[in-house]
């Protein structure tokens, strides 16, 4: 009986996806918008569990600069900037060059360019903030030759939709379950490999490292990566206007001197790439994945997890 009634949910959820992908695609982008902030809205009253997720760990986060009601009117516009967001995702296929210039003013580009004119690849680091699936596209669409690590969505059937929505604008998807040979052959390529480093998950390598003055368990593939074949890490980010555009912040690759003890290094990078993710949420907090459970696990020493 529960594998029927989770086989039924899952249908209505992929056929909800599927018809609201269809609505957006035609409305014109404004209007797409609006309604993405609708269902934002309606998701931060509807969602208990993610609703008080994000009110406590913005609370841990901000309580100290920010008061109660400041506190619930960032937690409503993160819902509100994720259904945007998804209103954009979901009309990847009518992205072009053109159309993705018009929406998106960049700056910094040259830190990329520079850090690709290396031998092996490129480390694009990100986190879940902002369009963090326009930002890749944009790179793509721009000409750059880039791969990204993607966890598999529960739903085969949704999975294999994100999938296609990526590859609609030339990005080549790898999934986080992919043999390790399919990353090292993108860095050898001389791609960028687009990484997510900002949630706690046990499906990757990770260490605890310190994250708006808390222990929380990070992954060490960016730095693990870097270290061995020295890859420069670029962080990248991109943000949402007041007028709907988006801004992408391409800053320089971040330096680092490793002191031979693999273990630290590999903590003291990742500390160092989590503090340049934590600054960036700071400044705009109403654009970051608060409703994540970043702080869940729990150190039992400051070892490296398998």
């Amino acid at each position: 009986m529960r594998k029927a009634k989770r086989r039924i949910k899952h249908w209505l959820v992929f056929k909800f996806v599927t018809s609201l992908i269809l609505l957006f695609n035609f409305l014109s982008r404004r209007n797409a918008i609006v309604l993405g902030k609708i269902l934002g809205r309606g998701a931060f009253f509807l969602q208990r569990d993610a609703r008080d997720t994000t009110l406590k760990n913005l609370g841990f986060a901000l309580g100290k600069v920010k008061n109660k009601k400041e506190i619930k009117k960032i937690a409503l516009e993160v819902f509100e900037n994720t259904g945007k967001n998804a209103a954009d995702v979901a009309r990847f296929t009518k992205l072009t060059p053109k159309v993705i210039g018009g929406i998106v003013q960049a700056q910094g580009f040259e830190n990329l360019d520079l850090a690709c004119k290396k031998r092996n690849g490129v480390i694009g680091l990100t986190g879940h903030i902002g369009n963090f699936e326009l930002l890749a596209a944009y790179l793509s669409l721009k000409g750059y030759k880039l791969s990204v690590i993607g966890r598999e969505v529960y739903d085969p059937r949704l999975n294999r939709l994100l999938v296609k929505n990526r590859e609609s604008v030339g990005l080549e998807n790898i999934s986080s379950s992919d043999d390790v040979k399919e990353i090292i052959r993108v860095l050898k390529g001389k791609r960028i490999l687009g990484v997510l480093a900002d949630q706690d998950s046990t499906r990757v390598k990770g260490t605890f490292v310190n994250f708006f003055g808390k222990s929380a368990r990070t992954p060490v593939g960016p730095a693990v990566l870097h270290l061995k074949f020295e890859s420069p890490l670029v962080p990248m980010f991109i943000l949402r206007n007041e007028n709907e555009k988006y801004k992408i912040i391409v800053k320089p690759e971040l330096k680092f001197q490793p002191c031979g003890d693999k273990n630290k290094d590999i903590i003291d990078l990742t500390q160092k790439y989590t503090e340049v993710l934590e600054e960036i949420i700071r400044k705009y907090p109403s654009q970051w994945l608060w409703m994540h459970k970043r702080w869940k696990s729990r150190p039992t020493s400051l070892e490296c997890r398998s």
